[in-house]
């Protein structure tokens, strides 16, 4: 990996509320579960109406990048960030510049484009609370899993690539809600997973896991989205999945996105804003094959056409980050 411009955050010497310590950090966990179980979704953050309506949304539904551009011709910053996406190393084609919306959705495409408008706005919503360096490498990780997720599904044809990739996209959508619910947990996950040389999704599923999905469960049915969609993100057990059905294709997809072949691709010239060791895996768990049913082969190629992107889905997850 190259010489870092910023050096790797050590989280237990980063996080400024004592979660270092292992008693202020179960004090956390225990007081994050009593916040969980006492939450009003009355006070969950606030989606735009123009969100539901682009989570469901089918290209057939939307006919043409006319009338998709009349839909969100009144939010000006997904406007801006669309012709930008059109342009960026993600999309862009050398030589030419993309300067309207119809051109910048015809690159795009319009299935595309409605699922990242609605990820911008979901992280309108609730990112902002996220400390930046968190949102980023959260956002990169979405992507990274929506990618993944979408060739999986292609490659078994046992649900739909396009709820894959949405699912992808929000699939940590109620971690962020945690932090929001209480800010230093993400802090206090990786602080104990790096003193216990663990990985940071195993300590995440075992201290705030029941949390977490609950919590997703409430924030997706608060802002209307489809049943089978909440029920993939919110779903983690895999004694409860289906083989190749879509919690187990989205549940593949975020192993994938940790793989550390996709990380160390994404943060080539820098380091990574965490220890490598707590948010990698060297190789797919085994539990990846009893979840689909993809050949070992079959899996690495997928992975290698992630790894091929993700400079690209690190320039998405960069303009994600900057929407307010």
């Amino acid at each position: 990996m190259a010489a870092a411009a910023h050096p790797v955050v050590s989280v237990s010497a980063a996080t400024q509320d004592g979660s270092g310590d292992p008693a202020i950090e179960r004090q956390l966990f225990e007081n994050l579960q009593h916040r969980v179980d006492a939450f009003d979704p009355a006070r969950l953050p606030r989606l735009s109406p123009l969100a539901a309506r682009l989570s469901g949304m089918n290209v057939s539904e939307i006919g043409s990048a006319r009338e998709f551009c009349r839909l969100i011709e009144h939010e000006p910053v997904l406007v801006a960030r669309l012709i930008g996406l059109a342009n960026s190393v993600a999309f862009g084609m050398p030589g030419k510049r993309f300067n309207t919306l119809e051109q910048a959705l015809m690159r795009i495409g319009l299935h595309q484009s409605a699922q990242i408008c609605f990820a911008l706005l979901c992280n309108r919503a609730i990112g902002n609370t996220i400390a930046p360096r968190w949102r980023s490498a959260l956002w990169v990780h979405a992507l990274c899993t929506a990618a993944s997720a979408n060739k999986i599904a292609r490659e078994l044809e046992s649900c739909d690539p396009n709820d894959a990739y949405l699912g992808g996209l929000i699939y940590d959508i109620g971690l962020m809600a945690l932090e929001c619910v209480q800010s230093g947990t993400l802090d206090a996950i990786a602080a104990r997973a790096e003193a216990e040389g663990r990985r940071m999704r195993e300590v995440e599923d075992e201290v705030a896991g029941e949390a977490r999905d609950r919590l997703a469960r409430t924030l997706l049915a608060s802002w209307s989205m489809p049943v089978p969609i909440i029920d993939a993100v919110s779903c983690r057990a895999l004694s409860s999945m289906d083989q190749d059905s879509m919690p187990a294709v989205l549940w593949c997809a975020d192993h994938m996105a940790r793989s550390r072949k996709l990380v160390e691709g994404i943060y080539l010239d820098e380091e990574p804003p965490l220890p490598l060791p707590i948010c990698t895996e060297d190789v797919l768990p085994d539990a990846f094959h009893t979840a689909c049913s993809l050949a070992p082969a079959e899996a690495v190629k997928i992975e290698a056409r992630v790894a091929s992107q993700v400079q690209a889905l690190r320039a998405m997850a960069s303009m994600f980050t900057q929407i307010r």
